[in-house]
C-alpha cells in the first residue's frame, strides 16, 4: 500500500471546511465553510494556495459548483435548497424543498450531464432525515429518501455513481436499476465522508475521525493512504494543472475550545502530489432553469 502525508497548504482555519473542487477553466479551487456560509476561491502556487476571493452568503451552505460558461458563476447547495452566486457575489435563490424540516443542506456535486445533485441532513443528524435530490431547472426532485448524512458523490458513467451515506459505513453504487452496496468501509478507519474519483477508476475517500483520504478499489482494497494531521477529515478532489495534487479539507466542527487548542491544524487545507491523475469537474449547465 503506497502511503502519502499531506502538507498545509492554507494556514487558515475554518470551522468546517468542505466541498472542495478544482475549477479548470479559472484554475483555482473552490471550497466551502458550511457553518460560515462562506464560499472560497484561491489560487495554487505550490505549496501555497493563495486566496483570490470569499463570498459571504448569508446562510449556511453545503456544497459549489462552477457553471459551464464561467461568466456564470456558480450553483450551491444553500441551507435549504439550491441557489446561484454570481461572480459579483449577488445570491439568487431557486428552491428551497427542506425549509422547515430541522435539516441542511450538505456535500453535492454536477455529473457528466450538467445537472447538479446534492442532499441533506438533520442538524441533530437524526436517522432517515435527509434527502438526496436532483436539480432540475429551479426544481429539487427527490432521488433518494431515507438518509441521514448525505455526503460524497462520484460518476463512474453518466448514469451510474457511487453514493455515501456516512452511517453506514458504505460506498453504494446507484444505478438506473436502484441502489446497492459497492463496498463496506471497516469503521476501526474512520467514517466516510466526501470523495473524488482517479483516472483509473478509483475512489479516494475522506475518513472523518480516520486522520486520512484512502484510495480504494471499486470492489473495496485498500490501495493508498493519505496521512492528514486532522482528525476530522472532511473531503478531497484532484487540482493542479495536471490534476494530480490531491486538495483536501478538514473541520474542526463542534470542537470545544481545548480541542481545538488540542489540534492547531483542524480546519485548514492540505494539499499532497500523487502519482495518477484526477478527472475535470463535471460543470452546471442551466439549460432550462426558471428565470
Amino acid at each position: 500500500m503506497r502511503t502519502y502525508q499531506a502538507e498545509i497548504c492554507l494556514n487558515e482555519r475554518a470551522e468546517h471546511a468542505e466541498g472542495p473542487v478544482w475549477d479548470d477553466v479559472r484554475q483555482e479551487l473552490l471550497w466551502v465553510d458550511v457553518y460560515a456560509g462562506l464560499v472560497r476561491r484561491a489560487k495554487w502556487a505550490p505549496p501555497r494556495l493563495l486566496p483570490v476571493r470569499t463570498y459571504s452568503f448569508g446562510e449556511m451552505v453545503g456544497a459549489v459548483v462552477p457553471c459551464a460558461e464561467p461568466d456564470d458563476g456558480w450553483v450551491v447547495a444553500s441551507e435549504l435548497g439550491f441557489a446561484r452566486l454570481a461572480t459579483d457575489g449577488a445570491a439568487r435563490k431557486l428552491t428551497e424543498p427542506e425549509r422547515g424540516r430541522g435539516t441542511r443542506m450538505n456535500d453535492g456535486a454536477a455529473d457528466p450531464r450538467g445537472r447538479f445533485w446534492a442532499g441533506s441532513m438533520a442538524h441533530d443528524v437524526t436517522p432517515g432525515a435527509g434527502t438526496l435530490y436532483r436539480l432540475e431547472g429551479a426544481e429539487a426532485v427527490p432521488v433518494l429518501t431515507g438518509v441521514t448524512i448525505s455526503n460524497g458523490l462520484a460518476w463512474r458513467t453518466p448514469d451510474e455513481f457511487f453514493y455515501i451515506d456516512t452511517p453506514t459505513h458504505r460506498v453504494d453504487l446507484m444505478t438506473p436499476d436502484g441502489r446497492e452496496p459497492a463496498f463496506a468501509i471497516d469503521p476501526a478507519l474512520g467514517a466516510p465522508d466526501g470523495m473524488s474519483i482517479d483516472a483509473e477508476g478509483a475512489l479516494w475517500v475522506a475518513l472523518w475521525g480516520g486522520s486520512a483520504v484512502v484510495r480504494f478499489s471499486r470492489d473495496g482494497e485498500v490501495l493508498a493512504r493519505v496521512d492528514v494531521p486532522a482528525t476530522q477529515v472532511s473531503s478531497c478532489c484532484f487540482g493542479g494543472p495536471d490534476l494530480t495534487t490531491l486538495f483536501v479539507t478538514t473541520s474542526q466542527e463542534r470542537f470545544t475550545p481545548e480541542q481545538s487548542a488540542a489540534e492547531p491544524h483542524a480546519g485548514k487545507l492540505f494539499a499532497v502530489d500523487v502519482d495518477v491523475a484526477g478527472l475535470p469537474v463535471d460543470r452546471y449547465r442551466p439549460e432550462g432553469e426558471a428565470s
